[in-house]
């Protein structure tokens, strides 16, 4: 019996870990370039889902999606995810700009405390469109 529990409790390390990545970075987010998404005006909660596992944002107002159509909820698969980054796969982007290029790195970052956008053939250096963390904005 006992040669049965190891296994199963490292099956579950992984959802685990998970769990706690997603708990810590579970919250409300805004543009720290974009007035409109700003927390200030307009900020997304960022949650998850663990079955099937997906990132979910929703805004309060729609936002501009990119090519003009507004949105209040964007979703994410998550391929992969290690402590400082997620492995995203957009459900149903279609914006041009990232034509080839659905998988897209969530990176978190400490300062400023939020996160970020990269592609995951970009250098963990360049990130785009930062988000910072609601509680800690000052806008």
């Amino acid at each position: 019996m006992r040669h049965l529990i190891l296994p199963a409790l490292l099956l579950c390390a992984p959802a685990a870990e998970g769990q706690a990545l997603f708990d810590a970075i579970r919250g409300q987010y805004g543009s720290a370039t974009d007035p409109a998404t700003s927390c200030a005006a307009n900020p997304h909660q960022l949650d998850f889902t663990t079955s099937p596992p997906h990132a979910v944002m929703t805004w309060g107002q729609p936002k501009d999606d990119g090519v003009g159509r507004p949105r209040t909820y964007e979703r994410y698969d998550i391929e992969d995810y290690d402590a400082g980054t997620m492995t995203l796969e957009a459900d149903g982007d279609f914006r041009p700009d990232r034509a080839g290029g659905l998988l897209w790195v969530l990176q978190i970052t400490q300062d400023p405390p939020g996160y970020c956008w990269r592609r995951p053939d970009w250098p963990q250096v360049r990130c785009a469109e930062q988000q910072l963390r609601c509680e800690n904005a000052t806008s």
